[in-house]
């Protein structure tokens, strides 16, 4: 006996066809596009990591095996599984021809695709349709934010494909029972291999799932159970064994490129999936127009997120999924049904419940959203099953699909931002900018290189400087160093460094100033935006009085400091920091009440910085200001409380 989900009516083959047909088109548009995306923010640190994981099985070097005292942005490398970092470190040892970030970002498309095509896969199993397994296809395919995200995100896309992949086989192996089916085995495998291998603690949860979707499974469908139980227990055993397979086959795929895991491989992942629940690090986040440190986020932080930064038609059904529940469980059993909500919801829930310390939007949590497509698409089939007359069932479709259609045209009108989408309830991109941050795996750089590639005229006698406080220009320049060259430069520093050009992307600025849109930088000569919000922009120097300024301030040499900064002042009336120093300069040749002024002005032009306001207290009771002194004070103890993490209470 084979238990498959129920089907009202044979769809005709051309869905099939259709589908088939949508699935390799959607593999073949994301890696012919994955080429226009940027480094991500975090790409820089996971392409060392596969170097390091390459250098201890080549050379035996230990640093894989620990990142302490390396830096913020390296602690807990270690608890990540090597498989896709390593992977694209082989490549590129064998094709080294190639761009290491054309590599990464071609597989990372890849698995991205894969994701989505297996997705429209589980909605298809769990519906016995294909034509709901297309929709979720069309679903997911343009839910923009997991698009952008597939081409440059080599931790949470890899993960969720794999994830995925490893649900919808099992889904095949159960459905299939008594049969089995190694194809259904070798896919189920190499999801575990590829889940864990990237993150093994989510690796290890979705072990579990097997184990309890099989049970849950089995419960509901006693017949099959009964089954199973022939023999003395035979078909229980083969499944058992079966699974174990799967298990240990994907264990062994995912363990064989961590070097840290390798060296316990029973205890170390259970210390990874307590490190990685609390992680150690905590930086700020923008979240509702106001800065949180990343430990101390509101507990619907990424329900948020999710309800911001999707399709609205696919939010909305997957709402309806709650209470079309009963309609799905008619039509298809109660196994769909559990599948879709566990999937989708106690992943989230049990963040809220373990404090687990989550970092920018709810690219953590990708693994779950294909799932709330899965009940989304479930709830246009349950909708369907609602209208009598068959020849009008395609109109639940048609209303899906055109809801759709917002997210479509962004898809393609962004390119290659798509991942900086919001929907309506944000007001998109542009009512999100200052209270979310937009680019903050910083892709637009690429697009800024490329404009400097191509409108920038060589020197003659030297090279073009271009420093940024984004990443990854050293890549986009790669091909181009005989006349431009990169290097990483603190926004804060943008006047005392030697530059030509800067690019600049508004991380950690204040938020107020960018909801008042008053971020503008002086001599901007190109902006990368969306919708009217800059993602970055390009910034030409126009004098290197501020940098002789600051050699003269660093000497002590204040009159020569006051003359450069008010000759690089005149020619660039945004940089807060020059203002600053010009101020303490003004002050320690007792020019106080120009100070004043001075420091005033940087605090214009960003008032969230505390340490301004350090600098005027000084001035002003240095002048006998105490009244001006005293108000200073309590701004500068407001902002050092907001910026400062909250203290843990008292056990």
């Amino acid at each position: 006996m084979v238990v498959k989900p129920l089907n009202n009516g044979i769809e005709p083959r051309q869905w099939k066809t259709a589908f088939i047909i949508s699935s390799i088109l959607l593999v073949v548009i994301m890696l012919f596009l994955s080429k226009d995306y940027g480094q991500s923010g975090d790409e820089w640190v996971q392409m060392i990591y596969g170097q390091n994981i390459w250098d201890y099985f080549t050379k035996g070097d230990k640093q894989a095996l620990d990142y302490t005292n390396l830096g913020t942005q390296y602690v807990g490398l270690e608890y990540y599984g090597g498989t896709f970092d390593f992977g694209m470190e082989v490549l590129h040892r064998w094709f080294p021809s190639i761009q290491i970030l054309f590599i990464r970002h071609f597989f990372n498309a890849l698995l991205g695709a894969l994701m989505m095509v297996f997705t429209g896969m589980i909605a298809r199993r769990l519906s016995g349709k294909w034509s709901i397994g297309l929709l979720a296809l069309l679903f997911i395919a343009f839910s923009p934010r997991l698009f952008g995200e597939s081409m440059n995100n080599p931790k949470d896309i890899p993960f969720a494909s794999g994830f995925v992949v490893g649900i919808y086989f099992l889904i095949a192996i159960l459905q299939d029972l008594p049969k089995r089916s190694w194809k259904h085995i070798i896919g189920m495998a190499l999801g575990v291999g590829l889940a864990f291998g990237v993150r093994p603690a989510g690796g290890m949860l979705l072990m579990v799932y097997f184990g309890f979707f099989t049970v849950v499974y089995l419960a509901l469908h006693k017949s099959m159970l009964a089954e199973l139980r022939t023999e003395q227990n035979k078909g229980l055993k083969r499944l058992a064994v079966t699974l174990l397979i799967c298990i240990v086959i994907g264990y062994v795929i995912g363990i064989s490129t961590w070097p840290w895991g390798l060296q316990s491989p029973l205890s170390n992942p259970l210390v990874a999936l307590k490190g990685m629940t609390n992680r150690e690090t905590d930086i700020r986040v923008l979240f509702d127009g106001v800065y949180y440190w990343s430990h101390y986020l509101p507990s619907y932080y990424e329900f948020k997120w999710i309800f911001i930064s999707n399709p609205l038609i696919v939010l909305v059904l997957f709402v309806a999924f709650i209470p079309l529940a009963t309609a799905v469980k008619k039509k298809h059993g109660w196994f769909p049904v559990l599948v879709v909500l566990w999937c989708a919801l106690f992943p989230l829930f049990y963040m809220i419940y373990k404090h687990s310390t989550v970092y920018d939007t709810w690219r953590h949590v990708f693994f779950v959203y294909p799932f709330w497509v899965v009940g989304a698409a479930l709830s246009v089939d349950a909708i369907t099953g609602f209208i009598k007359e068959e020849k009008k069932r395609w109109i639940p479709i048609a209303v899906a699909v055109a809801g759709l259609l917002p997210a479509v045209v962004w898809t393609v009108r962004s390119h290659p931002n798509q991942y900086v989408y919001f929907n309506e309830l944000e007001g998109g991109a542009k009512g999100a900018y200052g209270y979310y941050d937009l680019d903050y795996y910083q892709n637009s750089g690429r697009q800024a290189a490329n404009w400097m590639l191509k409108n920038l005229k060589p020197i003659p006698g030297r090279k073009i400087l271009v420093r940024s406080n984004m990443l990854g220009f050293n890549n986009y320049f790669g091909k181009d160093t005989s006349w431009i060259v990169y290097d990483y430069g603190r926004y804060t520093e943008r006047f005392s460094k030697d530059w030509d050009y800067y690019v600049a992307y508004p991380r950690y600025l204040n938020p107020e100033m960018m909801q008042n849109n008053e971020w503008k930088l002086s001599n901007t000569v190109h902006t990368v935006s969306i919708d009217g919000a800059p993602l970055c922009i390009v910034v030409q120097r126009k004098s290197t009085a501020g940098i002789d300024a600051s050699d003269a301030y660093s000497k002590k040499d204040y009159p020569a400091a006051i003359a450069k900064f008010k000759e690089f002042l005149a020619t660039d009336t945004t940089d807060e920091f020059a203002y600053l120093y010009y101020g303490i300069s003004l002050a320690s040749v007792g020019d106080m009440n120009g100070a004043i002024a001075q420091v005033n002005h940087a605090i214009k032009l960003d008032p969230s910085r505390a340490e301004f306001y350090d600098v005027l207290i000084q001035l002003y009771k240095a002048t006998g200001n105490m009244q001006a002194a005293q108000q200073a004070t309590g701004t500068r103890d407001e902002l050092m409380m907001q910026q400062q993490p909250p203290q843990e209470e008292a056990e």
